[in-house]
């Protein structure tokens, strides 16, 4: 997606090496322009111009298409081919019709559905024609973002361009970003956040939550199923030797087919080539979709065993039928579509699901307006905030099982009362979360510019404002500042056994696209002045981190450095292309990142993807884990088993020492000293120091003090001397010494020290 600011000369974009899911290389996009850059942008608008004329001209087309074919099958055909996947045994997907995205089949079952029954064509469609819809409805698609681009093409100031930057990624977002989690993810979400609410529901619809998630889970099911066995029976078909054989194996697995193989040959001509018999074949075999994916209300009664007037009060809730949206504007569903809310399409007594999918893409939509018509929305509201709050609690205990955890703290300044949502103490590391269950509103899904910034402040700014005011009480309770040290006490915190403080902020609805827009933020003036924001993300994406990145360590290390990933880097990516990043660079980005400031990161969730792809396939695949090398990954679980005073401190620095490309450096590097202080005429304290100096001044020194079994009555005073001159001479805040012992070279250290200048700490916790 284009951005509306200027861009930097230079773009860096991310992307991974064959052979290796994890390993991330640079490649450099210039988007430099020169003095050329009016002539670029004119050229530019010139054709957008050009693309929107012809909007008309194909609206028109695509209108006499459904007016003359059966729109049930079109829009079954474009549907199957444009969400059909295969996977194969390593989690890879591959669809079926490049180019047609989820948004893309929404939008002709949208326009479709403006068009009363009367006028839904007949016939059935042709392959030329299912062409011309897989031509032309992208196009269609593609002329709301160039209609914005013409109108907004005069001058701007800086403060306009980053609201137009985040209402585009806004729209974004809600254009083509459809999936808020993974499937398996999503259905564990819903149940815990809904069926709670079940007899509230029910009293006022005849219907519960967990019966709308049960249909639904049904629906999917059943449609998928039909989709896999259709693939299964159309390969043994047309897996035949020649076309004879074809057609007869056609007739044979398709028993429901009228009349006879010899009554199909006589319209074959001989020798029709192979391919040509597939394309007949697959081309009258496709005609089956519209019924494959619709269901009845007692097909679907009897697959849960509901009541049938419950089930179709579910059905009925969820589907539209022809001639509904008549007065719906078309250029609307670009951004408004109805059919997110209400995916199915009920026609001649059945309800057609052309993707079941999309339900649990907009459950949320769905389960509002269902909590708007029972006029339960204020209970929804109420436990949409109790259920993101424990939920949070959970996935950090979960993943910090050491963690010391105070839910909804409460604390004073004078007379005013703040309430911090989770505190979670780990060893020396302060991990606080702020849970914010607000909704994301039709207006601001659209980029309503005061209902986006009204969202962004609830959602992003505020929580961040609330996190940091506690984070700068702790700090200030560690300088000595006595107001602070009252409320560090009243809640249990030790201030002067911190050394770190992590923050997040947590949604329910998917913020991801706005992740990575600090700098926008900031121009537009909703972060005030000083002020450092925190990581938002949603729910599902913190369920999927702790996951991925099930030990203590790794964990608290990712949001320490994510931190300060966002706020580097101008970038284009989710959270979970974040993490990808994070499996594999550590966030370790010095050595390449001193030229550059933009990152498009998009597609490093890759990895991850392939994993849930096939866990919710019911395939098993290696889970991704980040990329530590194994001399690094023997310190960190020895410090995480031991847990010695400061493990966390250390562990952090540990991993944000080096990239995984340079550890495996440092471990050639101790096998070298090794042999040093091996050697016969070697002197104890000479020659027996390794340090390691991160480019980053905010980062620790790490050194490593290597001595023989007999020499170990000197190691303390050895390993203070070196922290000390570590300490003076790298001008860093805090140093972490480990020492190793040449006759036991297999632990990974006999002791560590972690040493630290106090009034460097504190400047470092202040940034």
């Amino acid at each position: 997606m284009p951005k509306s600011r200027r861009r930097k000369p230079k773009k860096q974009a991310a992307a991974r090496l064959p052979g290796n899911p994890n390993r991330m290389v640079f490649k450099e996009i210039d988007f430099d322009t020169g003095d050329r850059h009016d002539e670029f942008k004119q050229a530019v608008l010139k054709s957008a111009r050009e693309d929107v004329e012809k909007y008309p001209v194909l609206l028109d087309q695509l209108f006499g298409i459904l007016k003359e074919h059966m729109p049930e099958s079109v829009i079954s055909e474009f549907g199957f081919y444009g969400t059909r996947a295969s996977i194969n045994d390593k989690g890879e997907t591959r669809t079926l019709a490049k180019g047609i995205e989820q948004h893309h089949i929404e939008l002709l079952q949208g326009i479709a559905l403006t068009l009363p029954a009367a006028e839904w064509g007949v016939a059935p469609y042709t392959p030329d024609v299912m062409q011309t819809v897989f031509d032309i409805v992208p196009q269609i698609s593609d002329t709301i973002y160039k209609r914005r681009l013409i109108a907004t093409a005069d001058e701007m100031d800086d403060g306009q361009k980053a609201l137009m930057a985040l209402q585009e990624k806004v729209r974004l977002q809600t254009q083509a970003v459809r999936n808020w989690g993974y499937l398996s993810e999503v259905k564990l979400i819903c149940r815990e956040l809904y069926a709670p609410l079940d007899t509230r529901l029910a009293a006022a619809a005849g219907y519960t939550f967990s019966d709308i998630l049960d249909v639904s889970e049904t629906i999917l099911a059943t449609i998928e199923q039909r989709g896999n066995d259709y693939i299964d029976v159309l390969r043994r078909v047309l897996g035949a030797r020649n076309g004879k054989s074809m057609v007869e194996a056609y007739f044979r697995e398709f028993p429901d087919l009228v009349g006879t193989p010899e009554e199909l040959f006589t319209v074959i001509p001989e020798r029709t080539p192979r391919n040509d018999v597939i394309g007949l074949i697959v081309a009258h075999a496709d005609q089956r979709h519209s019924e494959y994916m619709s269901v009845t209300t007692a097909e679907v009664a009897a697959l849960t065993g509901k009541e049938e007037e419950r089930v179709d009060r579910i059905l009925r809730m969820l589907s539209i039928e022809p001639g509904e949206l008549a007065d719906h504007k078309i250029e609307h569903m670009f951004l408004s579509n109805p059919v997110w809310a209400r995916p199915g399409i009920y026609w001649g007594g059945r309800y057609m699901f052309v993707m079941p999918q999309a339900i649990f893409s907009h459950i949320n939509e769905i389960m509002w307006n269902v909590a708007i018509f029972a006029k339960i929305e204020s209970d929804l509201s109420d436990r949409r905030a109790t259920y993101l709050e424990d939920k949070t609690e959970l996935v950090i205990q979960s993943v910090l099982p050491t963690a010391r955890i105070t839910k909804n703290a409460k604390w004073m300044i004078g007379d005013q009362q703040f309430e911090t949502d989770i505190i979670a103490v780990v060893d020396r590391t302060v991990f606080l979360a702020e849970a914010k269950s607000h909704r994301l509103t039709p207006q601001g899904l659209r980029g309503a510019p005061d209902r986006l910034k009204r969202h962004l402040n609830e959602m992003v700014i505020a929580p961040s404002i609330q996190s940091e005011r506690l984070a700068k009480y702790i700090i200030a309770a560690r300088a000595g500042d006595a107001d602070s040290l009252l409320i560090t006490q009243s809640l249990g915190l030790d201030a002067e056994k911190i050394d770190q403080i992590i923050r997040i902020s947590l949604t329910l609805d998917d913020l991801s696209v706005l992740s990575s827009s600090e700098k926008e933020l900031a121009k537009v003036g909703l972060i005030p002045d000083g002020h450092n924001l925190a990581p938002a993300l949603h729910i599902a994406d913190l369920c999927c981190i702790a996951n991925i990145l099930d030990e203590e360590i790794p964990f608290l290390h990712y949001f320490s450095e994510r931190f300060y990933f966002q706020k580097f880097f101008e970038i284009f990516g989710d959270e979970l292309d974040f993490l990808g990043v994070y499996l594999s660079t550590g966030f370790n980005l010095k050595a390449e990142r001193d030229d550059f400031h933009c990152l498009m990161v998009s597609g490093m969730s890759e990895v991850i993807d392939r994993y849930y792809n096939a866990r919710d396939a019911g395939m098993v695949l290696k889970k991704p884990a980040p990329t530590i090398h194994r001399s690094y990954k023997q310190i960190i679980d020895k410090l995480a088993r031991t847990k010695p005073s400061g493990w966390t401190t250390m562990g952090i620095f540990i991993l944000s020492s080096a990239s995984p490309g340079d550890q495996s450096k440092v471990e050639r590097g101790l096998n070298r000293l090794r042999k040093s202080v091996t050697r016969k005429n070697a002197k104890p304290g000479h020659e027996c120091f390794m340090e390691i100096i991160p480019p980053l001044n905010r980062k620790a020194t790490v050194g490593f003090y290597v001595h023989q079994e007999k020499n170990t009555h000197l190691r303390r005073e050895h390993m203070e001397h070196f922290a000390a001159e570590a300490l003076e001479r790298d001008d860093a805040a805090s140093c972490v010494l480990f020492a190793k012992n040449t006759d036991n070279w297999s632990s990974p250290y006999e002791t560590v020290l972690l040493a630290q200048r106090r009034e460097k700490v504190m400047a470092e916790l202040k940034s």
